[in-house]
């Protein structure tokens, strides 16, 4: 099958590249690994900038660190992400630096004390002040990902949660893959294509909003700003929806601001009702799903953890009846990106879709930002992409 070359509409670039030059936690066990390779890391003199800092931890080990145990094995500041996402860990020095107090949204606490576990927004604590690596090693890191997105046939991402700095660095390495920066809120500036934010959490740690539960993390009278603005400078806004509940919440901010054709996008739309999937038909309001997020927690963890959302859980098939414009992204490195390795949890869904239908995912994020293919891959049967040279060809043009 002939098709155009593949966009991923939800790629974090960033976290990617700099998984391959921190501490790479994505194969360990237990916690007494993470500690052993903590330890290690401390006896190099820290990853980089003087600090530790570790990335893709399975969830359920992270939740058997805390602050103390990493103190034990090195008094160098200290922050590891889980491969979620959504939380990190951090030891007593880092939460010295970043002055973190109980009573900030997602900061846990235990008897007035910080566990060092930090929950979604509240990693920024620690982000804020870990130092970046330095710029070479982090144009290396971009390159090596970027050059294995072309060499599968991707000649587009979408990399959310970008920062200005690294979307320099893109842009002066000129790669044939084409990156479309959707960048953070608090580093937003006038000329990006995108901002990205959060309206709800996650399922795994209870923050998505469903049957009333969750945790609301962008004010409705803020994602209208934004809307506003959006349609006043030409850019679009990634509203990240877990929620059916921050799903209305959404369309309530989009009717405020007035119905802002072409400015907002959602991401994972990951419980959804009929009423919502006809709604963004009729309003041709753009969606990109993860289903590959799964992998970060497990097939069968994942069941568990939803229940009976489960048959709720990522409805593309009944997005595509409805007519939605949905996109495929990866969420890259919560869930993979070559097409055979994603092609699995497409086909774990509730409603499976075949290859044909994720393919067509895949090849047509193209029109989000009014683009056109630029060449074209060959997909085999059993999920193989072949590159050829006329990918190659017309990627230099």
């Amino acid at each position: 099958m002939r098709v155009p070359a593949f966009v991923d509409t939800h790629f974090h670039l960033s976290w990617t590249a700099r998984s391959n030059i921190e501490l790479n936690l994505k194969e360990v066990k237990t916690v007494k690994e993470v500690l052993e390779k903590v330890k290690e890391e401390d006896e190099r003199g820290g990853t980089y900038g003087g600090w530790i800092i570790g990335s893709l931890l399975y969830f359920k080990i992270g939740r058997s660190l805390n602050r103390w145990l990493l103190d034990e094995v090195t008094s160098l500041p200290t922050s590891i992400a889980t491969r979620d996402g959504h939380m990190a860990i951090a030891n007593s020095k880092a939460i010295e630096i970043a002055n973190v107090k109980c009573g900030h949204p997602g900061v846990e606490c235990e008897e007035g004390v910080p566990t060092g576990r930090f929950f979604d927004d509240a990693m920024l604590l620690l982000r804020s002040k870990m130092p970046d690596p330095p710029v070479k090693k982090l144009y290396q890191a971009y390159r090596k990902v970027l050059d294995e997105l072309y060499r599968n046939g991707f000649l587009q991402i979408h990399a959310m949660t970008s920062r200005w700095f690294e979307w320099e660095i893109v842009k002066k390495m000129g790669h044939k893959v084409e990156v479309i920066p959707y960048m953070r809120s608090d580093s937003f500036v006038r000329g990006a294509p995108g901002v990205k934010l959060f309206v709800d959490g996650v399922f795994l740690y209870g923050t998505a909003m469903v049957n009333g539960k969750g945790r609301l993390m962008t004010p409705k009278e803020e994602i209208v700003k934004w809307l506003k603005r959006a349609e006043e400078e030409n850019f679009k806004v990634a509203l990240h929806v877990m929620g059916d509940e921050a799903l209305d919440l959404v369309i309530e901010a989009y009717e405020e601001a007035g119905k802002p054709k072409g400015r907002m996008r959602i991401e994972h739309a990951a419980v959804t009702r009929d009423d919502q999937l006809e709604y963004l038909a009729e309003e041709e309001i753009p969606v990109s799903v993860q289903p590959g997020i799964v992998d970060s927690v497990g097939l069968e963890d994942m069941k568990a953890l939803l229940g009976p959302l489960w048959n709720r859980f990522m409805r593309v098939k009944d997005m595509m009846e409805y007519g939605v414009k949905v996109y495929h992204g990866s969420d890259s490195p919560v869930g993979p990106w070559r097409l055979k390795d994603v092609l699995k949890y497409y086909k774990a869904l509730s409603k499976p879709l075949d290859l044909e239908e994720v393919v067509k995912l895949m090849s047509t994020g193209w029109e989000i930002h009014g683009g056109e293919p630029r060449a074209y891959v060959e997909v085999l049967d059993d999920g193989e992409v072949i590159v050829g040279d006329e990918l190659a060809r017309k990627a230099e043009r």
